[in-house]
């Protein structure tokens, strides 16, 4: 399936690409968006939005399979961890691929600069 090898993507999240995505989603949550509320809080400071980080496992994938979207009836279950912050280099790591009948099953996370993961994944897609 796809190419050999799954490719370990990685993206660097900037408050640019919280507030881009605040845009585009409508979600002007302030823990987003807002510095000041944001360091009041008790994360410190602003924070990704969760499908920010999944982008290195979409890329990941879709680069793995050769394709540019994620197969129709791919089955994807996210766990968020740990929060990402502006300057989190965030990168998508295989954790397991395994056959199970018809299906390929991934076990990946999302971890940041520091190891620290962000993000688990469990997906399955047909063969």
């Amino acid at each position: 399936m796809g190419a050999s090898e799954f490719v370990s993507v990685t993206d660097t999240v900037t408050q640019t690409t919280i507030d881009d995505y605040a845009e585009l989603s409508g979600d002007f949550n302030p823990l987003h968006v807002d510095q000041e509320a944001a360091a009041a809080s008790e994360f410190g400071g602003t924070i990704a939005h969760g499908p920010i980080a999944l982008q290195a496992f979409f890329r990941s994938m879709t680069s793995w399979l050769g394709v540019e979207a994620l197969p129709p009836g791919m089955r994807v279950k996210v766990t968020y961890r740990h929060p990402v912050r502006p300057g989190d280099a965030v990168t998508c790591e295989l954790r397991e691929r395994r056959e199970e009948g018809a299906e390929t099953v991934i076990a990946a996370e999302c971890v940041n600069q520091d190891g620290i993961p962000v993000i688990s994944i469990a997906a399955s897609l047909r063969n």
